[in-house]
């Protein structure tokens, strides 16, 4: 019997749909869509697998299409009290969480179905309000929601009033509703609004934080629970009510990432523990064992318990449900999309079994959950099984299990061994690695010391001219950007300018309009005016109506004195005589025809009255409405002027404010400039003065080369010299003792060989003597040429300070001399000369050279001071406003130069020829030597100048005042008219000069400071740099370590 019931009964299969996420830029396109085809491609584009699904939902279908097409009759069997579960499977990223929750953009799968309810619950609830068909009547229903977060094996309310992870809860089994949650919140909403409230403050306290691990969000299951309520009654054929009720739930379900699957669970267990993944491990191993259960028709108990989320998916897996499974895949994960797809193919294999949860079914249900319950705890009480066979096949399984569970226990040691193993491998392995990123570094350290040992060597030569060329093109830089600004300035003013030809416009416009306003208010006074002579004329009408009505009125009375006399004369003929019935009738006739036209004439009186109050009530009109315009054309007129006089305002204002950032930026330029030049001027200098010493260092260095050349080629010359004369002493000697010997052969032997001895030892002591001779002359010669040296090199460099101050002091803009451009004598054409008459030579030379060029120097410096006086009124005015009105009381320099000028042109006495010159110098001294100390308190007040610059030009200006108080001359002097004019230019020089000075100062404080400030950077740079390159290190060393970690946990 068994066995065709299980033939028979066949449940509802679950149904499965599978959707394409849309590539991303860097994705391809692996994932090929043919009808329900699903074909996955390799890097070449050949097919890998191919499967067949049901339903499938390419990239370019939206989620709404999918739920009208596939998932909206979920929402009728929903409310015919069916369990409804949807749940989305896929790999992180893959499109699970916007499916079931949306996004900004999209609304998701819980949102479609919440409008979809609750639109056909208020349907249902009005139609059977209305019509009460098959006896159903107080309908009613109630929608409560849950929202809870699975992460770790621990559940978070989302929906409380606390944080994350505030309140422990737990999975509970009840008799009425099997797995529930206890203790999660449940909210009632009665509208789509406020699901969709609730759902997005909800997703904002999802846990978004990471681990070591990853994101956890990936790793967290979502589950919303939507429970509806339904009660209503129904009268039955005997007429009794009988109450009806059902219970149904809706569950959507977001489970993790599937990626993790791809590895071994229990290598995944070993690193991330044994409860972080555990949920999409049981879920796809309880996947898998329902399918392969039933394909072989075998319906038997399945553990649910082992996890959270397959708990509480106890009845929306093979149970009381109707189950939908989203598969989502991606491009670019071909492994991730097939283990999604093959996993569908076993969920197509799972069938459930809904039934609808009205009361009677809940309380059936009730009653085989507490049997169910009773025998587990009896179960777990006796610790056995039933009595009897099954008793005997429960025990049998246990001891099976029990087996199962030592070898397993086994099995877990001797991994454990091998772990430990492992462990003791890798701490190896990491010393030795550690051992090598030390001596990497030490080696990097190293290399670090010899390239900034390398750079420091370097960097003195490379250095000014890196500085050098910065400095240029800073300089340019700054030209760039005082146009720049310049140029928005002017565009600013352009701007401004079309502000106010467009404020003009309006200006004109509102103008015209005015006109307009004018001229209707010129058409309605024409109209009035018209309108008054219309009174008029009808008031004269009215008048002649009136005087007509009053001539009608005394026609009227007459005509009624007339009838009355008629009647009286009636009276009297009826008294009198009888008349006859003709006459009779003809008075009657009049009578009436005078009433008729009585009648008429009071009636067209009326008329004329009520037209003259018509005309009336329209005077009144239409002077109310000559008033309003009148108030409305004054009130435009004021707001005219008011919009005028703001514009005005606001046009002033800004031109102030513009007029101000331009004159701010302009001196702004001017500072700039100023630094900049100063700092290209002190930078040049000091360039100069490196490219001298690099220049006499590589002389000195040409003369010692040169030097040891020489040295070199004596020595050799003098030992080719020795030694020839060597061979010559001992060729001689041995020619003069063959010729003794053989003038000599009868001598005796003894005297021979005292006398070769004795020519022997003169020999040798008259080449010691011309030996000691030639080295006594070769050392004076030495001594000789050393002082030479000596003079040599004392008189180049002294030649060379000549020339480098002839240099330093030579005119801007002028080629220098030939003179200058030789290099200084190395050595003296005549011993006697003295040094002197050398030096006093290049003196000469450079005051000659500047003697010609000096008319020129002379037209130059003119052009230079008026731009200098200009520059002078600026800084004055400056120091003016930062001393607060005190220069007042000072002493202009200029004013008392120029009048001392003056007083010299209108004085005859020749400067230094009478004491009261005498005097008049000395006070002039003074004054110089207070406005000095004046003028270096305020640049030291400034702290934008050299002091030490502005003590030696003081130190030559005094000098110079002695000089010429002593009489010496200044400038060649040709007479008193000379005399006078070599003053003036003195003292017109003098003043340029200070007035240079000054500015050189400014500009070389500035380069300095900016100096300073490009050598902190350029060491900020640097540091930034090492540091990046450390962490760079770092972070390729853990690559390193994570990528052994991993090697090693695979194997």
């Amino acid at each position: 019997m068994s066995l065709e019931y299980q033939k028979i009964i066949k449940g509802t299969p679950l149904k499965t749909i599978v959707r394409i996420k849309p590539p991303t830029n860097f994705q391809r396109e692996d994932v090929k869509l043919t009808g329900n085809t699903i074909s996955l491609t390799d890097a070449n584009n050949r097919i890998i697998e191919e499967h067949d699904c049901s339903e499938v939902y390419g990239p370019e279908t939206d989620l709404s299409t999918i739920f009208q097409n596939s998932l909206k009759g979920f929402v009728s069997t929903f409310i015919l009290g069916f369990n409804c579960c949807f749940f989305s499977f896929g790999s992180t990223g893959a499109g699970k969480s916007q499916t079931i929750e949306g996004n900004r953009k999209e609304s998701g799968l819980i949102m479609h179905m919440g409008n979809s309810l609750f639109n056909q619950l208020d349907t249902r609830k009005r139609q059977s309000n209305q019509q009460r068909q098959a006896g159903l009547q107080n309908y009613s229903y109630a929608v409560r929601v849950r929202f809870v977060e699975i992460l770790d094996e621990e559940i978070a309310d989302l929906l409380g009033k606390g944080t994350q992870f505030t309140e422990v809860l737990r999975v509970d089994e009840t008799i009425w509703e099997g797995p529930i949650i206890s203790n999660s919140t449940c909210v009632t909403i009665q509208t789509s609004e406020q699901l969709n409230e609730i759902l997005l403050n909800s997703t904002k306290r999802r846990d978004q934080t990471s681990n070591e691990f990853g994101k956890l969000s990936s790793k967290a299951t979502a589950i919303f629970i939507m429970e509806l309520i339904q009660t209503s009654e129904i009268v039955t054929d005997d007429g009794q009510v009988e109450n009806l009720v059902m219970v149904s739930k809706m569950i959507f379900i977001d489970l993790p990432g599937s990626e993790i699957m791809l590895d071994d669970p229990e290598a995944i267990r070993v690193r991330q523990g044994s409860t972080l993944n555990k949920s999409i491990i049981t879920f796809t191993t309880l996947i898998r064992d329902i399918a392969n259960q039933q394909q072989k028709n075998d319906h038997g108990y399945y553990l649910y318990e082992n996890s959270i989320v397959t708990h509480l998916m106890k009845d929306a897996i093979a149970g009381n449900c109707l189950s939908v499974g989203i598969f989502c895949i991606q491009h670019g994960d071909p492994k991730g999309s097939s283990y999604t797809l093959n996993l569908l193919k076993k969920a197509e294999y799972i069938s459930n079994f809904p039934i609808v949860n009205e009361s009677k079914a809940i309380g059936l249900l009730k009653k085989y959950r507490a049997e169910c319950m009773a025998a587990q705890s009896n179960n777990r009480g006796n610790n056995a099984g039933l009595v009897g066979i099954d008793g005997d096949m429960g025990n049998y399984k246990m001891q099976e299990y029990e087996k199962k569970l030592m070898e397993s226990h086994l099995d877990k040691l001797k991994l454990e061994e091998d772990r430990q193993r492992y462990a003791q491998k890798l701490t190896e392995i990491r010393e030795k690695y550690n051992q090598l990123v030390k001596d990497k570094g030490d080696l990097q350290g190293e290399l670090i010391k010899c390239e900034e040992e390398k750079l420091e060597i370097s960097k003195a030569l490379v250095e000014l001219q890196i500085e050098n060329t910065k400095l240029m093109e800073i300089i340019q830089t700054e030209k760039y950007e005082s146009n720049t600004k310049l140029l928005n300035a002017d565009g600013e003013l352009l701007d401004l300018k079309i502000r106010d030809e467009k404020n003009l416009e309006k200006i004109s416009q509102l103008f015209d309009e005015k006109k307009l306003l004018e001229d209707d208010k010129r058409e309605l006074e024409i109209e009035f005016v018209a309108l008054k002579k219309n009174f008029i004329e009808i008031n004269k009408l009215y008048e002649d109506s009136k005087a007509k009505n009053q001539n009608v009125g005394m026609e009227l009375i007459n005509m009624v004195n007339e009838n009355k006399a008629l009647h009286d004369e009636i009276n009297t003929i009826y008294k009198k005589s009888s008349l006859t019935t003709e006459e009779n009738a003809k008075f009657i006739h009049k009578i009436e025809k005078f009433e008729r036209e009585n009648q008429e004439q009071r009636e067209a009186l009326v008329f004329a009255k009520s037209e003259i109050e018509r005309l009336k009530t329209e005077m009144l009109r239409y002077d109310i409405m000559e008033q309003q315009h009148r108030l409305d054309i004054d009130n435009k007129k004021i707001e005219m002027e008011k919009g005028y006089i703001e514009i005005t305002k606001d046009k002033q204002n800004e031109y102030q404010k513009l007029t101000k950032e331009n004159e701010i930026s302009l001196k702004r330029n001017n500072d700039e400039k100023l630094f900049w030049e100063s700092q290209k001027m002190e930078l040049t200098h000091k360039n100069k003065l490196f490219q001298r010493k690099i220049q006499e260092l590589e002389d000195r260095l040409q003369e010692l080369l040169k030097y040891n050349d020489e040295i070199t080629a004596e020595n050799s010359k003098m030992q080719l010299q020795l030694d020839e004369m060597r061979s010559i002493y001992r060729s001689k000697l041995l020619q003069f003792t063959n010729d003794q010997g053989r003038n000599q052969q009868d001598k005796s032997q003894s005297v021979r060989i005292g006398y070769d001895m004795n020519a022997r030892e003169e020999l040798i002591r008259s080449y010691n003597e011309k030996e000691t001779s030639l080295t006594q002359a070769l050392e004076k010669e030495k001594k000789v040429s050393k002082n030479l040296r000596i003079e040599i090199k004392a008189l180049k460099k002294f030649s060379l300070q000549l020339k480098y101050l002839a240099e330093d002091w030579a005119p801007v803009g002028v080629e220098y001399p030939e003179i200058l451009k030789r290099n200084p004598p190395t050595q003296l054409d005549d011993e006697n000369t003295p040094a002197l008459v050398v030096i006093f030579f290049y003196f000469l030379l450079f005051y000659f050279c500047f003697k010609s060029d000096q008319n020129v120097e002379i037209e130059r410096l003119r052009k230079r001071n008026r731009r200098l006086e200009e520059e002078l009124k600026i800084v004055q005015d400056q120091l003016l406003n930062q001393a607060n009105k005190k220069a007042e009381k000072d002493i202009d320099i200029q004013q008392r130069l120029i009048n001392e000028i003056e007083y010299i042109k209108s004085s005859n006495v020749r400067p230094g020829s009478s004491s009261q010159n005498n005097e008049i110098l000395r006070r002039e001294r003074n004054d110089l030597f207070e406005e000095n100390k004046r003028l270096v308190n305020m640049l030291k007040d400034n702290k934008k100048w050299d002091i030490y610059m502005l003590q030696k030009e003081n130190e030559r200006l005094v000098k110079s005042i002695k000089q010429y108080e002593d009489g010496q001359s200044i400038a060649p002097i040709s007479g008193d008219p000379g005399m006078m004019k070599t003053k003036l230019m003195y003292y017109e020089k003098m003043i340029k000069s200070i007035e240079k000075d000054k500015s050189q100062l400014l500009v070389r404080a500035t380069m300095a400071e900016e100096q300073l400030k490009q050598l902190q950077e350029h060491l900020q740079k640097s540091t930034l740099e090492y540091q990046k390159k450390i962490m760079e290190l770092k972070k390729v060393l853990q690559l390193l370590l994570f990528q052994i970690i991993l090697y090693l946990g695979e194997k």
